[in-house]
């Protein structure tokens, strides 16, 4: 523009205007000239940037005949005429069109217009020609001069969430290869350990009812119990180097290094086995000494009072148990599980307390007792049932004919009166809490089953169909799922930019499945990426013989299977009379529907959940569509190139009668595309001041065959 405007502002021009004419001055008389020179000298630029924009699409359409094999005739009609419009635009040949034809004139109007698409206008509708093509959806309807504007826009607005450097997951394992024990260490979910927890259990449970036992006088039970403890005693003696190989799970992570693993048991357990583990082998001793020459049984029996120290080991039996649960027990069986878990405590503390209080009963006080008192004899069910007949009356609102006859005994009531008031209401809230949730979801379970049946009654449905849907009513509540998004109500508060995250880490790697990203996307694209996680896809479960989605339905949505198998059905035409049903076993990373991206696509298929429970992401295209075209830059023009190269693939084997199904191209096809569409956008932005070089080089990649081009087709340079 100032080039023209001084051109047009020259000397000689000054000279040779006119003279003033009456009313106005020589200035206003020389403004007047010198703006109608440069109005007439940017209207014969404009004319001839348009007549080389036009002859530029004519070349265009020349090579789209010569590919198709027309050339010879049609090159002599396709010279523009005076009014400005080509020869080849009268023709109206648009039923015997193939789809390349279709999608070679689709392209040549995305190369000539400059504004988005119209719906309403003829131009802008090639793809409606013919019923059997796709429709492209109206976001990638856009002239690729106007798409130059979008991928040059937004670049300077952009933010990047920085992330942490580190590439550690939840379960990952930390481990120490120079270490000579890491080839010993097990996770904690191995077999190994499982298996050393349930012994490490019975263990414990089997102190914890039969040491407070040792306060009655039962010589053969005792000695029993000695042998057994020898045994007890060598697995807690195993059990403490065990603590260096055996892996622990600590929030999220799964610690395997030894060193580590001996720093947390040396901060944990390690004092208190040791301290047990001592008192267990000196009471052996002192019980092989004493046996022989002294005979005092309440001197032994005192002495034995100091293995009431194992039961510290009780808190580990929570640890160990949730262990067990945790890869044994359903949901529903949990629940059970926490009751019956609930009533065993309660009664593990009164026998524990029933022990102590015949034990406190044999000490007398000015020979008062209340064994004495009682008239208790010396036989053990007698002395245990009177025991824990008291302990379980403090528990609750019980009577018995048994009370404290000296100080010793009225202070230890007093204590386990005070310990019922607190433990024992706090077990039986968590045992009626339990107990109601599931009686709650017994009911609700029995009331949508009544629901069902009315239903079905109501309407005299089939009975087979009936059994068919308590069948699948009943493999959906065996099947455990993992837990949704939507069911942390913690998530849904925490700040937006830690959800970006947590949806990028999510849904990351089954993006990058689709196998259609550029080469440069995934290291100068990311905030596009993390948009569409964030924004545009969803993780759904399919448990077995639900349905991901029918044949013939609408599909709004690409699929990508994240875990699990699934099986897709659908019926291809070998002839005009024959269809066979194909059944095609889908692993995980299998992306389905991708075309649904670029245009209105309908399911081929049926995609159920045969082997179990099946995990797989959606991509929304609407918001696909959305958010490429606000991001703009070099991946939307690449984006809008792909999806016109796929699509026009897809119709194009549609036209042959090759059977397109959801499951879409094969790899190397897809790279073949891959490539074509990088080639063609490289082209597109090299050339940002060329059209007509890239209307020439952009045509010949487009719809050319992988490799082959015609001899007849030569490039074209203006």
């Amino acid at each position: 523009m100032a080039s023209l405007a001084a051109t047009a502002f020259q000397p000689s021009t000054w000279s040779s205007s006119p003279k003033a004419s009456k009313g106005s001055t020589p200035f206003d008389d020389v403004l007047k000239v010198q703006l109608e020179a440069l109005h007439q000298t940017l209207r014969e630029q404009h004319v001839n940037e348009t007549e080389q924009l036009r002859n530029s699409v004519v070349l265009l359409q020349r090579q789209i005949q010569l590919l198709s094999g027309e050339g010879d005739v049609e090159s002599k009609e396709s010279k523009p005429s005076v009014d400005g419009q080509d020869a080849g635009s009268a023709e109206k040949g648009v039923d015997d069109s193939t789809p390349v034809e279709k999608w070679a004139d689709f392209v040549s109007k995305l190369l000539m217009r400059d504004a988005l698409f119209d719906p309403d206008d003829e131009l802008c509708r090639p793809m409606l020609l013919g019923q059997d093509l796709l429709k492209m959806h109206p976001s990638w309807n856009i002239a690729f001069q106007e798409a130059s504007r979008i991928a040059s826009r937004g670049q300077n607005f952009r933010t990047t969430i920085m992330t942490a450097a580190s590439t550690l997951r939840m379960n990952d394992a930390l481990r120490d290869e120079d270490s000579h024990l890491q080839r010993l260490v097990v996770g904690p979910r191995s077999m190994f350990q499982l298996f050393w927890s349930i012994i490490g259990s019975i263990f414990i449970i089997w102190d914890l009812v039969t040491i407070p036992l040792e306060m009655f006088d039962v010589p053969k039970f005792i000695e029993f119990l000695s042998e057994v403890g020898k045994v007890s005693l060598t697995y807690w003696a195993l059990d403490m180097p065990t603590n260096l190989i055996f892996g622990r799970e600590i929030k999220g992570k799964l610690e395997m290094r030894p060193s580590v693993l001996l720093r947390l048991y040396l901060k944990s357990w390690f004092a208190l086995d040791v301290v047990v583990i001592f008192i267990d082998v000196m009471l052996l001793v002192l019980e092989g000494i004493l046996s022989a020459g002294f005979r005092s049984a309440r001197f032994l029996r005192t002495l034995r009072l100091l293995r009431l120290l194992r039961l510290v080991r009780v808190a580990k039996l929570q640890q160990a148990l949730s262990l067990v649960a945790n890869r044994l027990l359903s949901a529903h069986a949990f629940m059970v599980m926490k009751v019956v878990a609930g009533l065993v405590m309660i009664l593990a503390i009164n026998h524990l307390i029933a022990c102590c209080w015949y034990g406190i009963g044999t000490v007398e006080l000015d020979g008062k007792s209340w064994i004495v008192q009682a008239e208790i004899g010396s036989e053990f069910t007698e002395a245990y049932a009177a025991s824990i007949h008291w302990a379980l009356t403090q528990f609750t609102p019980a009577t018995n004919n048994i009370a404290p006859d000296n100080a010793l005994e009225r202070f230890f009531s007093v204590w386990v009166i005070l310990l019922a008031m607190g433990v024992f209401s706090s077990f039986i809230s968590s045992i009626t809490s339990t107990v109601s949730s599931l009686r709650t979801a017994r009911e609700e379970q029995f009331k949508q089953q009544s629901k069902l049946l009315r239903f079905f009654n109501e309407r005299n449905l089939s009975i087979d169909l009936y059994g068919q849907v308590q069948e699948s009513i009943r493999k959906q509540g065996v099947f455990e799922v993992r837990l949704k998004e939507a069911d942390v109500n913690l998530i849904q508060n925490i700040p937006e930019r830690l959800k970006m995250q947590l949806h990028d880490e999510m849904f990351a790697s089954p993006l990058y499945c689709l196998g259609m990203w550029p080469t440069w996307s995934q290291t100068r694209d990311q905030p596009f990426f993390r948009n569409l996680c964030h924004q545009g896809m969803t993780e759904n479960v399919a448990t077995p013989t639900q349905d991901a989605f029918m044949s013939a339905t609408s599909c709004t949505c690409a699929y990508v299977l994240q875990s699990g198998s699934m099986r897709y059905l659908a019926k291809q035409k070998t002839n005009s009379q024959i269809m066979d049903m194909i059944r095609q076993k889908i692993d995980p990373s299998a992306v389905l529907c991708l075309p649904s991206l670029w245009a209105d696509w309908q399911h081929r298929g049926r995609l159920t959940a045969e082997y179990g429970t099946c995990y797989y992401i959606k991509i929304d295209a609407e918001k696909f569509c959305s958010i490429a075209t606000q991001y703009g830059g070099p991946l939307w023009q690449y984006l809008q190139i792909f999806g016109i190269l796929l699509i026009g693939a897809v119709d194009n084997r549609d036209e042959l009668g090759m059977w397109v199904s959801d499951l879409g191209f094969e790899e190397n096809e897809l790279d073949r595309i891959v490539m074509r569409a990088q080639r063609i956008a490289a082209i597109m932005n090299a050339h940002a001041d060329g059209e007509i070089l890239v209307a020439s080089s952009a045509s010949e990649h487009l719809f050319l065959s992988e490799g082959r081009k015609p001899s007849n087709l030569k490039s074209v340079e203006l």
